[in-house]
């Protein structure tokens, strides 16, 4: 264990700071209905989308990672070969953007 480099000892030390991180989002439990007959329930746990994604645009650990202004980008000064790296630099968010400002 020691030659991991881990920086915490034992699965205590671990767990006292997974707990130190934000909560995020309750977590709600749902029994399931099966067709058939099964030996134990089943369970579904999940977490609201809408509510994990509200926590993860208010984290302050990630505003500076965060940006949602669509861009053209290009290989060189000329601008003869367009780069799509992500949505937001593609056709459509610009279309949406321009748009939406007129």
């Amino acid at each position: 264990m020691k030659k991991l480099e881990l920086s915490f000892c034992s699965a205590k030390d671990l767990r006292s700071r997974a707990e130190m991180l934000p909560s995020g989002p309750p977590w709600m439990c749902k029994q399931l209905q099966t067709e058939y007959p099964t030996k134990n329930k089943i369970y579904l746990y999940y977490r609201d989308p809408v509510e994990c994604l509200r926590s993860l645009l208010q984290s302050p650990l990630l505003k500076d990672y965060l940006d949602f202004t669509p861009r053209r980008l290009f290989e060189n000064a000329e601008k003869l070969v367009r780069v799509y790296t992500e949505w937001l630099s593609g056709d459509a968010a610009w279309s949406m953007q321009v748009h939406f400002i007129l």
